[in-house]
């Protein structure tokens, strides 16, 4: 978990401040954090990744029931696909490519096995 010091804006591990430690940063300060304010930022960007989590869960249950409970054509299917890509990016820039790795094949496994391999529909 990172944490950012307000002057320069760099970011640096919490462990670094375990047991009260001091670190020096490249911009000279000397960078010092209490429990108390690990604790609160800890808090808060757990509490923001959550959101984002829960956001492409719901994104991701949506094109399950897209494709298994209505008859969407799958070119539209695509389209909702493609935004949750996008949607990826935006949230978890460096993390784009566990689309291709989780969700490209779950979303495939749950086409073949509702609408089958050949089906457009």
């Amino acid at each position: 978990m990172a944490i950012r010091w307000n002057k320069c804006g760099r970011e640096f591990d919490v462990t670094l401040f375990e047991y009260g430690n001091t670190v020096q940063c490249v911009c000279g300060d000397k960078v010092t954090f209490g429990h108390e304010e690990i604790s609160k930022d800890i808090l808060f960007a757990r509490q923001a990744e959550d959101e984002k989590i829960r956001e492409l869960t719901r994104q991701a249950d949506k094109i399950a029931f897209l494709i298994v409970g209505t008859d969407y054509y799958l070119i539209d299917i695509e389209i909702e696909k493609q935004n949750f890509r996008e949607k990826i990016r935006e949230l978890f820039p460096d993390k784009e490519y566990l689309f291709e790795i989780i969700y490209e094949p779950r979303f495939k496994r749950i086409f073949e096995q509702f609408r089958g391999e050949g089906e457009n529909r």
